[in-house]
């Protein structure tokens, strides 16, 4: 199923796996290092022109020691240092199931256009 979202979301997961990380999108996959694409918000200019934003959710091993927060920060600043347009970032913590997982959330715009 192709469109503005998902051909959004499709072109984000590429830029990461091109940088050799490991997008997932579906919650059931998300685990520690990986990188979880939320669901877009968005903006419309036009019904063909939407200003996209989504959150990218880098995700550590618990239990958030030294060598977790030193992965995930190099890999924030891997992305960071992409062509992917990250607007800001924020430590965080990500409930997934019933795990809780040290993370690092990035916003990303994307303009996107049918």
């Amino acid at each position: 199923m192709a469109g503005l979202f998902t051909d959004s979301i499709d072109a984000l997961s590429a830029s990461l796996s091109a940088l050799g990380l490991v997008p997932v999108t579906d919650p059931r996959n998300a685990r520690p290092l990986t990188v979880f694409v939320e669901l877009p918000t968005f903006t419309n200019w036009s019904s063909k022109i939407a200003d996209v934003t989504i959150t990218l959710r880098v995700l550590g091993a618990p239990p958030g020691n030294q060598d977790t927060t030193d992965y995930i920060l190099e890999i924030v600043d891997q992305i960071m240092d992409s062509e992917i347009a990250v607007i800001s970032g924020q430590p965080t913590v990500a409930q997934i199931g019933s795990a809780e997982l040290p993370a690092y959330d990035l916003l990303i715009k994307i303009s996107a256009s049918r």
